[in-house]
């Protein structure tokens, strides 16, 4: 059955269950007016923790739950088809915020996460881009961490990732060339860092990033349709194992919404902000190193 949606803007977030994904539907839904109450999709891979996430919000009329496991083309495509029906093929914003950190420095952990944080969501957006209407927008929930771990690569691999001709057949190769290097223990000759607990996710991120700007550039001849990666900082949420140092999921959502609500025309097509600010693919703040490694220590020892 479809939903009777007319001028009201459509938005899909995945990852909506709990933590950022939460807090972005949570505002959406309260900053609604009567007369233009946007219709929400709130995404998540457990179908129980989504309904009890629409009963933690008051089931409004204008939020609906979707089963998406972003790590699975089966249970995306099987979303998609019920996205389809129930908005007659009509979307203008997606919020890719589903992510996972990786349980462990395992080749295994690795590829789970890749397939979550990079893998699932240029899956989703291949198949939901061609349905946003003018002026559609696309939020990608990247982090700092993603530039910060380019800092740390190679500089022959800070060209491929940044290149501005870049191709999501080369950046698949990329991301598939980092998973054969840290199989076959040979990172630092492929130019990533050998130091670092959960690379994974950082490279996941980076990809992310560049991803955004890949194709925002591809999709960027045909509808009026804009890109934007975002961090939403290091957040008191089950991911960051709710860490000392961390910020509220509200001013992370604040900053996801800001690329979500911000006139295209003050924004970047393509690039990569946090609260407002666009923000380099490449880290120049080699202090934060020092910060991520104190983090991803953390984070190991609290597994």
């Amino acid at each position: 059955m479809s939903l009777k949606t007319g001028l009201q803007r459509i938005v899909l977030v995945t990852g909506a269950n709990k933590g950022l994904g939460f807090e972005v539907v949570k505002k959406l839904a309260q900053k609604s007016s009567s007369n233009t109450n946007p219709v929400i999709f709130l995404g998540s891979r457990d179908l129980k923790r989504g309904q009890e996430a629409l009963h933690q919000l008051g089931s409004p009329p204008n939020v609906h739950l979707l089963q998406l496991d972003t790590s699975s083309e089966k249970s995306v495509t099987h979303a998609i088809n019920e996205f389809k029906q129930k908005t007659n093929d009509q979307l203008d914003v997606i919020i890719n915020n589903a992510g996972i950190l990786p349980k462990d420095d395992s080749v295994q952990a690795a590829r789970e996460t890749l397939a979550t944080n990079y893998y699932g969501i240029k899956i989703v957006n291949e198949h939901l881009i061609p349905l946003l209407r003018d002026n559609g927008r696309v939020v990608n929930v990247a982090s700092q961490i993603g530039s910060i771990i380019l800092m740390c690569m190679s500089k022959d691999l800070q060209n491929k990732y940044t290149s501005s001709t870049l191709t999501t057949k080369q950046l698949d190769r990329l991301v598939e060339d980092f998973l054969s290097a840290l199989e076959f223990n040979n990172l630092k000759k492929a130019g990533y860092p050998d130091d670092l607990h959960y690379l994974a996710y950082g490279i996941s991120k980076a990809a992310l990033i560049a991803l955004t700007r890949v194709q925002a550039r591809q999709y960027s001849d045909g509808k009026n349709i804009f890109m934007y990666s975002v961090c939403p900082g290091f957040c008191n949420t089950d991911i960051n194992k709710h860490a000392p140092g961390t910020r509220s999921p509200e001013l992370g959502a604040d900053s996801i919404l800001y690329a979500v609500n911000t006139p295209n025309d003050k924004l970047e097509n393509g690039a990569f902000y946090f609260d407002g600010k666009k923000l380099p693919e490449i880290c120049v703040n080699k202090a934060k190193i020092e910060g991520l490694i104190k983090l991803t220590e953390y984070l190991r020892a609290s597994t």
